[in-house]
């Protein structure tokens, strides 16, 4: 992978990369985790890029948790393919952020959309926090979500039991905040989506919603459950549980490639 800051579009931020070798499916084409690596770095450098944005989060002792996913994947990108991302704000409201993304190819076509949603919290006393003008004004203009904006998951209901697995994180799953990165739920899920999807299927759309931090140690259980949708495709739902609470609930629709 390699990555360089795209100053083509002065209004929102945008960061090239080149897939490389890693995370790839047996048709050369990315996996969803390894595309939603890169999105995940697009906010990072984002907030890297704005002077002393930095530097105000270290002083008042803020935080963004994510909280919510939603990803329309128009098709995953090959090896060796060029590829463009850009994110921006849309609002902040009260102790909360939303950000949009999107994904396109050297000829501009879309390769990916998402809204995500944040929380603030004081890293002090772990509460949340209300955006203050002077960082809000950082950010510069919003702009609308790419797609309808819907965070909600699916129930249960309909959906046929597929597998349960056992899950202890370890230092590879472990970010900066010392919880689980956001991306290892969905790698989680996806080693245990069974080879006749996984081989035979592409992910569309993937929802998140984390509700409890994990961390170094917890002993966690994966459910996934599956509903299909004729020429729709299939849903595969997983609740991921924390001391029998859930914790983390990830959504992903696939299509057949045949």
């Amino acid at each position: 992978m390699t990555n360089q800051v795209n100053q083509t579009n002065q209004n929102k931020f945008n960061l090239n990369f080149r897939v490389g070798l890693n995370s790839l499916l047996p048709d050369n084409t990315m996996a969803l985790p390894g595309l939603m690596d890169y999105v995940q770095e697009v906010s990072y450098f984002h907030t890297h890029s704005i002077d002393g944005l930095f530097e105000y989060y270290d002083r008042m002792n803020l935080v963004w948790v994510l909280t919510h996913w939603h990803v329309e994947v128009a098709r995953q990108p090959r090896v060796g393919e060029h590829i463009n991302i850009s994110t921006w704000p849309v609002q902040f409201k009260g102790y909360f952020g939303e950000r949009g993304f999107a994904a396109t190819d050297s000829a501009g076509e879309t390769i990916l959309r998402a809204n995500s949603n944040w929380l603030m919290l004081d890293r002090n006393v772990l509460k949340p926090a209300r955006a203050s003008e002077e960082l809000i004004a950082k950010y510069g203009p919003p702009y609308p979500f790419p797609i309808e904006k819907n965070f909600a998951l699916p129930k249960p209901d309909g959906f046929a039991t597929l597998s349960t697995h056992k899950y202890t994180p370890t230092r590879r799953d472990i970010d900066t905040n010392n919880h689980v990165n956001n991306v290892r739920y969905l790698e989680w899920v996806c080693c245990h989506i069974p080879d006749d999807i996984y081989h035979n299927y592409r992910a569309q759309s993937l929802k998140v919603a984390y509700k409890k931090e994990t961390l170094l140690g917890d002993d966690l259980e994966i459910k996934l459950m599956r509903r299909d949708c004729g020429h729709d495709g299939i849903e595969i739902l997983a609740i991921i549980e924390k001391n029998g609470q859930t914790a983390t609930e990830v959504y992903t629709k696939w299509q057949s490639i045949q």
